[in-house]
């Protein structure tokens, strides 16, 4: 009986499949958290800074600060889910009996 060979990363997989080994790979999962944070970060920023114009007098409209914090405050609720699942995951994971 032969021995099983062990599974190989996912880009090894795919340039033995033929895929062109020029290509960047692709984003991980971790990237795509960060840039996401970073996204919803930018956004906090932009709703405090009209809201402080808007306090300060400047010429700001209502409609421009609700919608830039209603923005945040869904980015946020987005993030808050996210690590919610993901804690729910990884308990569920390490509930897993072997």
């Amino acid at each position: 009986m032969s021995a099983i060979p062990p599974i190989g990363s996912v880009g090894s997989i795919a340039s033995s499949a033929g895929a062109s080994a020029t290509k960047a790979p692709a984003a991980g999962f971790g990237d795509a958290i960060s840039k996401g944070l970073d996204s919803v970060a930018k956004m906090e920023n932009k709703a405090d800074g009209l809201v402080s114009s808007m306090a300060a007098g400047g010429n700001v409209s209502i409609s421009d600060v609700m919608a830039a914090t209603s923005k945040a405050n869904l980015g946020m609720s987005i993030v808050n889910e996210i690590r919610s699942r993901g804690l729910e995951a990884y308990q569920s994971i390490i509930n897993v009996q072997v």
